[in-house]
Order: structure tokens, then sequence, then C-alpha cells
């Protein structure tokens, strides 16, 4: 079925940008991999594959058009998104929390907990921004064509979305482990904590403006 093959590859194109376009999710798996252990970061990656799978499923059944129309449903994710990843940056801004946090990065390392603590943290910051949701409700939308069974094809996208996402955060994993082992100098790791911090921050900001009305 060609015409549905070639929607299919369009919207890998578009999505492979977006994954590449450095976010929070980039943000923590490379903080995760140079700071506590390849498993953290590889589980953070699993956990935000499983969170565009639940907002994917959630699309294809008509979850996201439910938040999506209704505004104070929204809102009040897209809050609970911001505070979570405010409280990620101002951990990772401050001193003694930083210190705190790399001697856990360490037990964590050593145990099988770094993935399941990991695993956590994508999971959430995933869940948790509701603009995945909206993405996915616009996106599908546009890129099933006609004669085919809505409901599969919006399962067919999301999971090229999860397969995609978790390949490349998993190479990002990798990659910032091999880093860390040579920036592991203590004001390298405390500046990528501010770094990240900033960077959660950011985007924690940008979520509450835009759910402000102009």
């Amino acid at each position: 079925m060609p015409h549905a093959f070639l929607p299919l590859l369009t919207f890998a194109a578009a999505w492979g940008v977006l994954v590449l376009t450095p976010g929070t999710e980039t943000a923590l798996v490379i903080r995760l991999g140079m700071n506590v252990s390849r498993k953290a970061a590889l589980g953070a990656a699993l956990g935000t594959g499983t969170g565009l799978a639940i907002w994917g499923a959630g699309t294809a059944f008509g979850v996201s058009a439910l938040v999506a129309a209704s505004p104070t449903l929204y809102l009040a994710l897209e809050w609970a998104g911001a505070l979570y990843l405010a409280y990620l940056g101002v951990r990772l801004l401050m001193p003694s929390a930083g210190a705190h946090d790399q001697a856990r990065a360490d037990a964590q390392a050593r145990s099988v907990g770094g993935m399941g603590a990991g695993y956590q943290r994508g999971l959430l910051t995933t869940c948790l921004n509701p603009l995945v949701g909206v993405f996915d409700l616009t996106a599908f939308a546009q890129f099933i064509p006609a004669g085919v069974h809505r409901v599969s094809y919006s399962l067919l996208l999301a999971g090229v979305q999860v397969v995609m996402a978790v390949a490349w955060y998993a190479v990002l994993a990798c990659l910032a482990f091999s880093l860390g082992r040579v920036l592991s100098s203590p004001r390298v790791v405390r500046a990528l904590d501010v770094l990240t911090g900033v960077v959660f921050l950011f985007f924690a900001f940008r979520l509450v403006m835009s759910g402000i009305p102009s």
C-alpha cells in the first residue's frame, strides 16, 4: 500500500527532526549518562519511550482529544509538568543537593536500581509534558491517509515515535557515558548540572507561558 507507506516515511522524517532537536529528554539522558551511569541513562531512554507510547495510544483512542478539548484538564497537566521540570532544575542548581545527588548516583551506578531510577525520570518527564499529546493529536491527523483504519495507523505512527526516540536516546546514553569517563572533573560535572538545571527551568517557563492567555 504505497499510499499508506509514504505518509509513514514523511512522518518519520518530521519526527526525526524533532527528536534530534535538544529538549528536556535530551538533557536528562545526557546528564544521567555522564553523572550517574549508562544504566540510568538507558533507563531514561526507555522511560521516555514508554511515555511516548502512552501519549500515542491515548491519541489513537481519543484520550488526547479529551485533554485538548478540556482547557482545565490540559492546564492542570501543563502546570504539573512545569512544576516537575522546575523541581528538577532547582535541585540541580543547588550545590548541596548536587553533592547529595552525586553520592546517590554513585550508589545507583553500582546497583540495578540505576536503570529503574532513570526509567522513572524519563517516564515522568514525558508523561507530564502535554505538548507531546498535542503534537500527536495534530500530527497524526495530518499523516493518516484515506482508506486505512485510523486507530491501527495511529498506533503505527506511535510505534515509529517510540522506536526512533528510544534508539536516539540510547545512542546519546552510550556517548554520554563515554564522555563522562573523560570529563569526570568535579568542575565539569557541576557545570553540566547547572546547564541542565537551566534547560529544565527554561522548558518549565515555556510550559507556564504557553498556558497563560495573551
